[in-house]
């Protein structure tokens, strides 16, 4: 296969970048006109009188210290921690008015306690699985108390699995929802970080008018952020047209902090109750290839079918009632029909994660399955922007013998986060991980696949953004069947990429390393 050949035959798209690098240019600009304003405060300041510029620099002072005092009584990542202080250290002014805007990454007491009521106003919509983790228990007490250890930690159950299905490209993703929403009778709900105009918008809307003339209930959440300047023209009013429910996840505000952190990360489609899609994928037409934008576009998904369907119709309608501050009528949603016996065993365990619960689920649940790893580790994901513990769960598991491998993307999407992913290299290679570039192009795909037995299938990226701000859901999986398919597709994969070797990594520029290290002491706060 010619890899830059088929690169280069690709349909360009019309605008290269995604529309949400609006972020961080957002901050980029608000960090420049803060710093100015810091320069013109201190030489005014220092021109007017020396004794008003002696009390301003007092003043400027405590703040730095009671802002470093607050980051570090909080219970947060050091490496967060350490970002924000150096911050702050060097651009006093800028730093301590920066950290107040989007570094406290901590929900307001009145956002938590809304989203806490939601939750616990909802639990015994869930079923208990105790029954299933005894069942485990007698099979293999290792994975019983890790199974034990996520049920609790997130509240979500464990099911036994009555279908699940592995897509490996997003064209696959699609192709078969669309086959789904054809079929839909009741209701479709639909999550997505990004909804952008485009083919698969078009093809998505036209299956959706449809079935909402056909009586189907259809609700779509779609991030506000996410979609900016991606929407079609009269969204809105088209949908509302359509009979559809449409609501954007946390709107514009003058918080800043709360409206650049707390972003809706999730890719959730419920149909019916009985069949729900994840993965990388939001619905946009590079991630399917239709339009190029860094290469061949390498994502993935799942389709989950039965009962643990419902855990992901809970999450979706969680957040809905969150956002609207209606009462939702939830077992009108639920669907109890028997599923045939599906020929595949094993268990599933879909669950979310958020900023509202400090336990991080997500994050302790990679910890945790990569240090149950007994022979293999293998990892896709388009940003790495490990935490200290994530880092040495990947450092112990490889010094211990575990095959642990790591893929990347080879053309970013983000060159600055390009930079924090490769600053990881060093170490990593040195304690034995094997470490992968995507060469064709752009791999969004997060997947993690543990002894050919364990998978974790979701939104959450290998960085600090999905695992302490955003709004994620993953689907975890044991012994079902589809996890040899997903090692099967990293198998594939790497055959498509370069792998970094550690010698001719060591001899990478001084530039390049200084470069690493200058944006690494930043990354946790990208």
């Amino acid at each position: 296969m010619d890899i830059d050949k088929d690169i280069k035959n690709m349909p360009k798209a019309k605008k290269k970048g995604e529309k949400k690098i609006f972020v961080t240019l957002f901050k980029i600009v608000a960090v420049l006109l803060l710093f100015a304003v810091q320069i013109i405060i201190m030489f005014a300041l220092f021109s007017t009188a020396n004794e008003i510029y002696t009390y301003a620099r007092y003043i400027f002072e405590i703040a730095q210290i009671i802002t470093i005092l607050y980051i570090l009584y909080h219970h947060e990542s050091a490496a967060y921690k350490t970002s924000w202080i150096l911050f702050i250290m060097f651009l006093p002014v800028v730093g301590v008015v920066a950290y107040y805007l989007w570094g406290n990454n901590k929900l307001s007491k009145k956002e938590a306690l809304e989203i806490k009521k939601v939750r616990v106003d909802t639990e015994d919509m869930l079923k208990d699985s105790r029954n299933i983790n005894e069942k485990i228990k007698k099979e293999d007490i290792y994975k019983y108390n890790q199974i034990e250890y996520m049920t609790k930690i997130t509240g979500y159950p464990i099911y036994e699995n009555e279908g699940l299905e592995y897509f490996e490209i997003g064209e696959k993703f699609f192709e078969a929802m669309f086959k789904d929403l054809e079929n839909a009778k009741k209701y479709i709900l639909i999550e997505f970080y990004i909804l952008s105009k485009g083919k698969l918008w078009d093809r998505t809307f036209e299956i959706l008018k449809r079935k909402a003339q056909e009586g189907v209930k259809i609700e779509i959440i779609a991030d506000s952020l996410g979609c900016l300047f991606r929407l079609p023209k009269n969204f809105e009013k088209d949908l509302e047209e359509a009979n559809i429910e449409f609501h954007r996840f946390n709107q514009f505000n003058l918080i800043i902090n709360g409206y650049i952190n707390y972003r809706d990360h999730r890719k959730i489609v419920v149909i019916d109750g009985n069949v729900a899609y994840t993965g990388g994928v939001n619905l946009a037409d590079e991630y399917a290839n239709i339009i190029e934008k860094y290469g061949h576009w390498k994502d993935g998904g799942i389709k989950i079918i039965g009962k643990a369907v419902w855990s992901y119709a809970l999450m979706f309608l969680r957040t809905k009632e969150k956002l609207t501050n209606k009462q939702i009528d939830y077992r009108w949603y639920k669907n109890d029909t028997p599923q045939k016996e599906y020929k595949r065993k094993g268990y599933v365990l879909p669950c979310a994660d958020g900023p509202d619960n400090r336990k991080h689920p997500i994050e302790n649940i990679f910890i945790q399955t990569i240090n149950y790893a007994k022979e293999s580790v293998y990892i896709t994901t388009p940003y790495l922007i490990l935490s200290e513990t994530l880092l040495t769960a990947l450092l112990n598991s490889a010094r211990s013998g575990v095959d642990v491998r790591i893929v990347t993307p080879h053309i970013p999407d983000k060159k600055i986060v390009q930079i924090a992913t490769r600053s990881y290299y060093e170490v990593l290679l040195e304690a034995g991980v094997k470490i992968y570039e995507y060469k064709p192009g752009f791999i969004h795909a997060k997947t993690l696949v543990v002894d050919g037995n364990t998978s974790i299938v979701g939104t959450a990226n290998m960085d600090f953004r999905s695992m302490h701000l955003n709004f994620e859901c993953i689907n975890f999986s044991y012994k079902t069947g589809e996890e040899i398919a997903i090692k099967e597709d990293f198998e594939n994969v790497i055959k498509k990429c370069i792998e970094v070797d550690l010698t001719d990594w060591k001899n990478r520029s001084l530039i390049q390393k200084w470069e690493e290290a200058l944006v690494a002491a930043f990354s946790p706060m990208m």
